[in-house]
């Protein structure tokens, strides 16, 4: 049987089996296939490749210009200007010895931005602090195309976390820019640097160095450059502009007929474990098992992913997870963390599991998000996005 004769069965194989179907772990893309997997495995890392095609140059040109004209601010400035309370657990998470927060009444209500990245400044630092705080970061969407915003959220004081929303921009030119409107299912801080998943391209990229102050505007309507010259973004005070990103070649299908084809990204998160650190990216398929879960290695000098000689990025491992649903992953050591959401009526599933071995399953509240390990204590953190009932929380002994 030829190569495209089997990529075609395995595509059948996966839409029509509930359970889905999967490759023998190891073996090459498109090859044999066996009955629907029961463990974490890995899987060929020669097909994935990013590059970022000259982005940071291009996006480093405009932000010189527009720093000529914007005012300048800091990360430090805006959790200083922190100007929403958060709550405390508000909301049940079923969870033994959860820790976390509630969003203001009107964050944990509005339908118009639904939470969905996590990351924090133990992904970010050595010593788990950054520009002076413990902090975490969440990313929201916006169903109305005003674009992503980044909860900067002060957790200097768990009994009392303060916090602000910041907008995440796009230049477009030397002296206007853009809102980022993509569903930044993931979020992941190393360094100064935001990593922000773009689904079918691959990973946007912004630096916390570079955060702008702009305009308050009551229409909220306004972003970029106004007629007055004056800069504005939806109402939101600060702005961190994208320096670059890294993107694959093609777009993704949710689930790809043979593991060579495009990743999708839909979920990210760090890993402080590996040497060196390293980002895990993965997938969300609706439905159906084998997500696929993508290591690439952070350089620890620049705080940006490791490009190989050949100007590109090259993964450094693979897995293909037996999960269906997953909305994030986290590894550390040889154990991952993996959250599976069930609907809005339905709560949602912690796995955790390692390569090999079948994973154990603990409940989450409906709802469940991007995932973030702190590995000082030991805690999973994660949240929930819909309207009414969200909340940040930690999960303890989350690795075992």
């Amino acid at each position: 049987m030829g190569r495209t004769d089997v990529t075609r069965l395995i595509g059948l194989l996966t839409a029509a089996t509930v359970a889905g179907a999967s490759l023998v772990a190891g073996a090459e893309p498109g090859e044999a296939v066996t009955p629907a997997q029961t463990t974490l495995t890995t899987i060929p890392s020669d097909p994935y490749r990013l590059s970022d095609n000259g982005t940071f140059d291009t996006y480093g040109e405009r932000i010189a210009g527009l720093e000529t004209r914007v005012t300048q601010a800091s990360a430090a400035e805006v959790f200083a200007d922190a100007n929403r309370e958060a709550r405390g657990l508000c909301h049940a998470t079923g969870v033994t010895g959860a820790t976390g927060f509630c969003w203001n009444s009107g964050d944990d209500g509005t339908p118009e931005w639904y939470p969905q990245g996590i990351t924090a400044s133990w992904d970010a630092t050595g010593d788990g602090s950054y520009a002076g705080h413990r902090a975490i970061l969440v990313s929201w969407y916006n169903t109305d195309d005003k674009g992503v915003r980044v909860s900067f959220v002060d957790y200097d004081d768990p009994a009392a976390p303060r916090y602000r929303h910041v907008l995440l921009v796009e230049p477009t030119s030397t002296d206007d820019f853009r809102a980022v409107n993509i569903h930044a299912g993931g979020l992941a801080w190393y360094g100064d640097h935001l990593y922000v998943v773009d689904t079918s391209r691959g990973i946007r990229v912004f630096d916390l160095r570079t955060v702008w102050r702009t305009e308050g505007d009551a229409s909220k309507d306004r972003i970029g450059l106004g007629s007055d010259g004056r800069y504005y973004a939806h109402d939101y005070r600060y702005v961190v502009p994208q320096v670059g990103a890294y993107t694959q070649t093609g777009g993704c299908v949710r689930p790809p007929d043979s593991l060579d084809q495009p990743l999708c990204y839909s979920y990210l998160a760090v890993d402080r474990s590996t040497s060196p650190p390293s980002l895990l990216t993965g997938e969300y398929y609706d439905g159906v098992p084998g997500a696929r879960l993508v290591r690439w290695l952070l350089d620890t000098d620049t705080g940006l992913l490791t490009v190989d000689s050949a100007g590109t990025v090259a993964a450094d491992a693979a897995y293909r997870s037996p999960h269906t649903n997953l909305q994030g992953a986290v590894s550390h050591d040889d154990t991952f963390l993996m959250v599976r959401s069930r609907g809005r009526n339905t709560g949602g599933l912690l796995y955790r599991g390692q390569v090999g071995v079948a994973s154990s399953s603990s409940a989450l509240p409906i709802g469940p998000e991007d995932i973030s390990y702190e590995a000082d204590s030991g805690r999973a953190w994660t949240h929930t996005e819909y309207p009414g009932s969200r909340v940040v929380f930690s999960v303890p002994d989350a690795m075992g």
